[in-house]
């Protein structure tokens, strides 16, 4: 009995095939724009996750310019005497800057281009770089000028496959650096910068043979021991800065700052998909009431003729509301594939990580299936009010 009304409810919607697509049409673009609303801020609260975990929830980062030139930024305005300000707070450690230059290296046969970083003593411990391989800068390597460098993996690969690197040789530029480590993998920064590629050596070496530095830095970097003490740090920090340079000349980020910058985006992504989904589900509505207002217009003598057997005013309200179900949950499944198209498509080009969340299929069938029934409703309880001889009539 249950096949035999299933089998006739999927026949009439296939029938009147025409007005069943369009129906289909507002949900599933609303739906669809749900999926992609949900898995835009779960992917951009992962992305500030991803970046709070990589800066350190206890360091604090400071780079020279306005934050949309970042530390590679030419613009170096920050100085030697600033880290030596910055260095006698109380309550910080790890204190280190360091300067960038995107150039070609080589191991004389093959080039790569890479980042070459002239670093202060304390920069692997204070950005948590730990040597895998070999070991990390000494005192006497600063002290000494010497030609020593650390690389990521993807350096250390490409020029010693299947090698141990420790002990040979790189060109930087045309001076002979020594690899003294190797640092773990650590993968890409959210925005896609590869943190593997990377070449690390003494500032005061960069400066001699690399870039005259001028006693300028992109970055300073600091740890704090004690995160009750953090915004007051911060706060000092500032001080210092603005002692000696104006507020355009430095960005102070922390990790809250990323957050905060980040929910920015998040909410006016959320937003703007959140009044286009809305719109579309509203519309939706609209169209499959109206088309619905159509259908149980055309099928009054269909409707006549199942009340005149025996079908029960509830049983016509109950059969117009279920196509409308039906109508609604295939309406989320076309949506939801969409949506999660749209997910791996679009939100790369915007540097959103890709999230499928279970509770964004559950949200899109919530507002479908509300949205369908709704729509439905009126049209089906006037289906069920029809008289059976009147609708009847309507083909006579």
């Amino acid at each position: 009995m249950l096949r035999l009304f299933l089998k006739d409810l999927l026949s009439s919607l296939i029938y009147n095939k025409l007005r069943t697509f369009f129906a289909l049409l507002g949900i599933v673009f609303g739906v669809s724009s749900v999926v992609l609303i949900v898995s835009a801020i779960e992917g951009s609260n992962l992305q500030a996750n991803k970046v709070i975990k990589k800066l350190g929830p206890d360091s604090v980062f400071i780079i020279s310019g306005a934050i949309g030139k970042g530390p590679r930024g030419r613009t170096k305005n920050l100085k030697l005497s600033d880290v030596k300000e910055i260095s006698r707070l109380e309550g910080i450690f790890a204190v280190t800057y360091g300067i960038v230059k995107p150039m070609m290296i080589s191991n004389i046969r093959m080039p790569k281009f890479s980042a070459v970083f002239g670093v202060g003593e304390d920069w692997l411990l204070s950005w948590d770089y730990r040597i895998e391989i070999g070991r990390g800068f000494s005192k006497d390597d600063f002290k000494s000028f010497r030609k020593v460098a650390v690389v990521g993996h993807d350096v250390s690969d490409f020029f010693y496959p299947g090698q141990n690197p420790i002990g040979k040789i790189i060109l930087i530029g045309k001076t002979p650096f020594k690899i003294i480590g190797v640092y773990k993998k650590k993968g890409k920064t959210p925005n896609g910068h590869n943190l593997d590629n990377r070449v690390f050596i003494p500032y005061r070496v960069f400066d001699k043979v690399v870039e005259k530095t001028f006693n300028r830095v992109s970055v300073i970097r600091f740890r704090v021991l004690d995160l009750s003490q953090y915004d007051e740090i911060v706060k000092e920090t500032r001080q210092i800065l603005l002692k000696n340079h104006k507020i355009d000349e430095f960005t102070i980020i922390t990790p809250v700052v990323v957050k905060k910058f980040l929910s920015m985006l998040s909410a006016s992504f959320a937003l703007f998909l959140g009044i286009a989904s809305t719109t579309a589900l509203v519309v939706g509505g609209f169209v499959l009431s109206s088309i619905f207002y159509i259908n149980v217009h055309v099928r009054q003598w269909e409707i006549g003729l199942r009340r005149a057997v025996g079908a029960t005013k509830k049983a016509v309200l109950i059969r117009i509301l279920l196509e409308s179900l039906v109508i609604s949950v295939f309406a989320v499944v076309l949506g939801s594939l969409i949506g999660y198209g749209a997910v791996h498509y679009i939100l790369p080009l915007l540097n959103v990580p890709e999230v499928y969340p279970v509770k964004a299929f559950v949200v899109a069938t919530i507002f479908s299936v509300f949205v369908g029934l709704l729509a439905a409703y009126f049209p089906a309880r006037k289906a069920s009010l029809l008289e059976p001889v009147k609708a009847l009539r309507t083909k006579v």
